[in-house]
This record gives structure tokens, sequence and C-alpha cells, in this order.
């Protein structure tokens, strides 16, 4: 009894094999290049989206989120200060950050 469970399983460990170099036979056949960024459907919105967090509203967000981040070192919540500051930080650096990622070849 024993011996079959260990042919059985033997087996099934073999067709899993099989089954998984199939599959990443096929990711290999079938790969495309991307191109990031060659899509230019949001442009608009992205170069106003772009254009407001580099510009008042991106100062405006950052003064707020780094008041707010002051304030909470001030009451001792350091989950609140590190988020004020982690906002005020993103604001000012993600709109340069994201074009420059989302442009290469992969």
């Amino acid at each position: 009894m024993g011996n079959v469970f260990y042919r059985v399983s033997g087996e099934i460990w073999r067709m899993s094999l099989v089954l998984g170099l199939m599959v990443l036979a096929s990711f290999v056949v079938l790969a495309v290049p991307a191109f990031a960024g060659a899509d230019a459907t949001f442009g608009p919105l992205v170069t106003l989206l772009t254009n407001y967090m580099q510009g008042s509203l991106g100062t405006l967000l950052a003064l707020v989120a780094g008041a707010i981040g002051l304030g909470s070192a001030m009451a001792g919540r350091w989950a609140g200060m590190f988020t004020g500051f982690g906002v005020a930080a993103a604001a000012f650096y993600i709109p340069n950050i994201i074009p420059t990622i989302t442009t290469g070849l992969m």
C-alpha cells in the first residue's frame, strides 16, 4: 500500500514539474517588449496634475503636511509626525521621480 503512494506522489510531482516548465516556456515564447510611458492617453491629465503638484497646490500640501508633522512632533505623536513629514517630502519629490521611473524601456 505504501509503495502505491510513493509511485502516485512521484507521478504527481513529475506532472507538476512538466506543467510548470510548460508555463515558463510559454511566458518566454510569448513575451512581448513593453515600452513604459509610450502611451499618451492620459497625457493632458498627467500634465495638469504635475503642474498642480509642482506649483501652488504642491507647495500648499507640503506646508500643511509639514505643519501637521510639526504639531504631532510637539504633541509626542510620532506616527503623525512621520506621516506629515513623509507627505511633505512626497509632495516635493514625487512629481520629479514618477516620470523618470515610468519612461524607461523594460
